[in-house]
């Protein structure tokens, strides 16, 4: 009986490990099922719509931005500036020496005239009539010099005195003159 005794004990807590075990694994998912029953209907069809609304009106308003900002960086001169071949120029109506008509250009960003080529030189034979301060002057053993630094290398600069450092453009020609005269100016600076 002995022999019989264990062998049942050992049934028994068989079949209890196994019941238990199996009561064990069968409630977990009637709890997951009852969870899911509890949460609230999926939101996510409702919010689609949303946020496609949401993506495109932002997409809208972001290419309306591009195109206004693009519209804007079209490069332009000041008012009362005369744009030409990149660069912007000012003619002024007031006069000034030399020096003055100088800080007048920097003031504005601008510097005095330099004319770079015979193109530009054209253009202003066929605008001004009067003289105008440009930025060319004289400088001690250099010659003529521009205001960028660079040297004259162009036609004659007419002069009938040695105090005569500054240079006007008077009638299509570079005509040389003392640097307090009276004169009104052209300034120039890069179109933007």
């Amino acid at each position: 009986m002995e022999g019989s005794r264990s062998e049942t004990s050992a049934a028994e807590a068989s079949e209890e490990i196994i019941y238990t075990s199996v009561k064990f694994s069968q409630t977990p998912p009637l709890r997951a099922k009852a969870a899911r029953e509890k949460r609230a209907p999926c939101l996510w069809p409702a919010v689609v719509p949303s946020l496609a609304i949401g993506f495109g009106i932002l997409s809208i308003s972001l290419a309306i931005a591009l195109i206004w900002k693009m519209s804007d960086s079209k490069p332009s001169c000041p008012e009362r500036w005369v744009a030409y071949r990149g660069s912007c120029y000012f003619f002024s109506k007031e006069k000034k020496d030399w020096h003055s008509s100088q800080e007048s250009c920097r003031a504005q960003g601008a510097h005095l005239l330099v004319i770079s080529d015979t193109s530009e030189m054209d253009l202003f034979k066929t605008i001004q009539t009067g003289c105008f301060w440009i930025g060319l002057r004289s400088s001690t053993g250099s010659g003529w010099i521009w205001e960028d630094g660079s040297i004259f290398n162009g036609t004659r600069i007419v002069s009938n005195s040695p105090v005569q450092h500054c240079v006007v453009l008077m009638k299509e020609q570079f005509q040389a003159s003392s640097c307090e005269f009276s004169a009104p100016w052209i300034c120039e600076k890069p179109l933007r």
